[in-house]
């Protein structure tokens, strides 16, 4: 993919989606155009450029003159500031505990709704394919909450369907596994070894061949000097001491094992990131042993591949086969069509998969529930009992007022845009801060390479993605997942910033990795992109110039709700920490999204949404 092509895909796409003018009356006015689809779009997307600048501005440079406030004389039973799962559930449940017909402004600096549960499209020789840009799957459905499990039944989710939805057999049939990639920038040479650090990253696809190269097969085979550290940490503790639980992890591998080596400890640091967000140098021995990282029992050597996945598959577990194609958007969209009937005429969980949302019907005069995107909060107050929200969009500044409010953006800015709340309620927020991460979703015209090489997974540990994946093979309704090496198929890549320096407060390191974040161009991220995919897939014949045909970044600067660390706030869990104090109701203004809860998970984001509205209907 050259740059010019890149540049005419996204600008031909961008030139299709329309902003019409408002009126002085936006009630009145059509926001969006019919032909208006930001799932289509390539490039950086995420926390996009156009979404994240007016909330720097209000946070970094205090800005407080938008210029002249527009009144449009809306006037709502509830406005919701945040799109994502929860403010989308926070509307649901509203409409449950009020009536059906209360009329409902949903508000989202993003151009799409869902939050972080949203969706890439992509379409080439003729098929379409669907990827997820942030919230991945339904964790344990099982195991959910009464609140969260009524929800998604309610809208049309039956998890139990997955069991047939998502296909066992599929990296079997292709003899693809996982495996750990040594690239040549970084080692010297260029090596992939049928070998896995990591026990997780095989359970999070379920059906990938694990068998291969023994320990300590695989270390011999390694590009790296400190081979010995490695094994003994492999082999499994001798020493008869007892260790504290809240030990740090890396100073656990030094004491019990004599790692010292950089090498060895940078192949380790980035395994848990990915459930953590942030690496095993800030976990306990306690964490470590939660993420089954190693280095406390001997290492096995691997079971045979059809022995593993009849394992697998005769496991009474619940699996992780909960994924639509894009993820978590389906809630979303489920949730939306729930709210709105006029953006689809489908409404059952496989056919909303490949259903073509009307946008245009966000937000139109007639329907009681409205979403409105591109359309960043900057004030939220509250005069003689009701709500006055202010917002931007297209560079002016609209006032909308509101019986009552429910803050579901991200809980950090919202002392920047409730300068009212009570001080301690403002610390308490800012101490939120969320992970960044990215997801990356490259479209290749065919998989050939990976099918060559049996690769359902790689570990690339000196990349800057350390995780590259095929997509989940799920097909739902009219949506077929690539079943033929020659079809197109998406890969998703993840890339998790971690700081430069070993050992710093996690909060530091999202900190760190967010500033690294935006100092990234989409220029950057194709090179990299290209460079691993071709040192990863080159030697299967595979081009990167030739066999790349797109590529969206979703960027999420403020990603993952913050959980604690065992290390730097061990009292912080969810039901104890900032997050109890900074989501008190705060007279008509409750406070939802998953940073309320200290979770990053689906079912907590709705949890949070029923505790909010439950609190402005006491």
């Amino acid at each position: 993919m050259t740059r010019r092509d890149f540049l005419n895909g996204t600008l031909l796409t961008l030139s299709n989606l329309h902003l019409t003018p408002l009126t002085a009356n936006p009630l009145y006015a059509k926001l969006l155009k019919e032909d208006y689809y930001p799932p289509l779009l390539n490039g950086l997307r995420g926390s996009h450029p156009g979404a994240f600048e007016t909330a720097h501005e209000l946070a970094w440079t205090g800005k407080s003159d938008w210029g002249t406030e527009i009144d449009t004389h809306e006037r709502y039973d509830l406005i919701v500031v945040g799109a994502g799962l929860s403010g989308l559930a926070s509307a649901y449940f509203f409409k449950q505990a009020y009536r059906t017909d209360a009329k409902i402004l949903i508000l989202d600096n993003h151009a799409d709704f869902g939050g972080h549960a949203q969706r890439n499209e992509f379409e080439w020789g003729g098929k379409r394919l669907i990827g997820y840009a942030g919230s991945q799957s339904l964790d344990s459905p099982s195991e959910y909450g009464r609140v969260c499990q009524r929800l998604l039944t309610e809208i049309g989710i039956d998890w139990r369907r997955f069991e047939e939805l998502y296909d066992f057999d599929f990296f079997q049939t292709h003899g693809l596994r996982a495996v750990t990639h040594f690239d040549k920038r970084t080692y010297g040479t260029s090596q992939l070894l049928p070998f896995t650090f990591y026990e997780a990253h095989l359970y999070e696809f379920p059906g990938i061949l694990a068998g291969g190269l023994s320990p300590t097969e695989a270390i011999a085979q390694m590009p790296i000097a400190a081979k010995d550290q490695l094994i003994r940490v492999f082999k499994g503790p001798r020493k008869r001491v007892k260790y504290p639980n809240d030990l740090p992890y890396f100073e656990y591998l030094k004491q019990e094992f004599g790692v010292t080596s950089k090498e060895v400890l940078e192949l380790l640091r980035p395994l848990p990131s990915g459930d953590w967000g942030y690496g095993a140098d800030v976990l306990t021995i306690g964490n470590a042993k939660e993420a089954e990282l190693m280095g406390f029992a001997p290492v096995a050597a691997p079971v045979e591949d059809a022995e593993w996945v009849a394992e697998i598959k005769a496991s009474k577990e619940e699996q992780y086969i909960h994924h639509f194609p894009d993820g978590n958007a389906t809630v979303a969209r489920l949730l939306v069509k729930n709210l709105i009937p006029t953006v689809t005429h489908v409404d059952d969980m496989t056919g909303i998969v490949t259903a073509k949302f009307d946008y245009s019907q966000l937000d139109t005069p007639a329907q009681s529930v409205k979403i409105r995107l591109n359309s960043p909060v900057i004030q939220v107050n509250q005069v003689k009992g009701e709500v006055n929200v202010t917002y931007l969009t297209q560079g002016k500044a609209y006032r909308v007022h509101s019986k009552q409010c429910i803050m579901a953006c991200y809980n950090m800015m919202i002392p920047h845009l409730i300068p009212t709340l009570p001080t301690a309620q403002k610390e308490a927020l800012r101490k939120l801060v969320k992970s960044p991460l990215v997801y990356t979703n490259v479209l290749l015209d065919n998989w050939q390479a990976l099918k060559r090489l049996g690769i359902g997974m790689a570990y690339s540990p000196g990349r800057l993605h350390k995780l590259v994946a095929m997509d989940y093979p799920v097909s739902m309704g009219d949506y077929r997942f690539p079943k033929s090496p020659k079809e197109p198929m998406l890969l998703h890549l993840e890339y998790i910033p971690l700081s430069d320096e070993y050992g710093k407060d996690p909060r530091d390191q999202f900190r760190e990795g967010r500033y690294k974040l935006l100092g990234m161009s989409f220029n950057q991220f194709e090179e990299e992109i290209k460079e691993h995919l071709g040192d990863l897939l080159g030697s299967a014949g595979f081009d990167p110039l030739h066999h790349i045909k797109a590529i969206t970044v979703n960027r999420w600067s403020h990603g993952y709700a913050y959980s604690g660390s065992s290390l730097f706030d061990p009292d912080v869990d969810e039901e104890n920490g900032p997050h109890i104090t900074g989501r008190k109701r705060f007279g008509n203004i409750a406070i939802a999204n998953s940073d309320a809860g200290a979770n990053a998970y689906l079912d907590n984001a709705i949890a949070q949404a029923w505790r909010a509205v439950k609190e402005l209907n006491r």
